[in-house]
């Protein structure tokens, strides 16, 4: 018998539930393996410490007290508070989340429907900032002047 397969059955060969053969087997090997037979003397002396524990009796009422304790938690978990209680912890977050999106959504939607005046300034300054405010004082007979006339009036013409 390898010593893998007899460490599975060790205790139950020290317990005596074992049938003659497997416990011939055992009985072999336990006498060729110092290692295995190192095992079953600990396993051995491990029962007998426990079989001389002194075995402790509960109350008794431990049963009364226990069927009273798990019945009253049961009693309590069942409360329309103890459920509200949950519905608030579950429902806290999700509120949460609601009023950020709703907040995202509502201030994208206010910035488009109500120019901003600081827009229209950076507006002003871009288009001043790369010359296109240039053309509002243009010398008078200017070939640029006399273009904007022709233009304007074809405008008028077309319109």
């Amino acid at each position: 018998m390898k010593c893998k397969r007899l460490r599975r059955k060790l205790v139950a060969y020290l317990d005596g539930e074992l049938r003659e053969k497997q416990k011939l087997l055992i009985k072999k090997h336990l006498s060729q393996c110092a290692e295995c037979r190192k095992e079953a003397d600990l396993l051995n002396e491990s029962f007998c410490l426990l079989k001389g524990q002194e075995h402790l009796k509960p109350s008794e009422d431990f049963l009364a007290n226990l069927w009273e304790r798990i019945y009253s938690l049961e009693k309590r978990q069942l409360l329309p508070q103890a459920i509200f209680g949950r519905l608030v912890h579950a429902a806290l977050p999700a509120a949460v989340a609601a009023v950020l999106i709703i907040g995202v959504l509502v201030g994208s939607s206010v910035e488009k429907i109500i120019p901003s005046p600081t827009v229209k300034l950076k507006e002003e300054r871009y288009l001043t900032s790369i010359g296109l405010d240039s053309f509002q004082d243009l010398p008078t007979g200017s070939l640029p002047e006399i273009y904007l006339n022709l233009a304007s009036a074809e405008e008028v013409e077309n319109g």
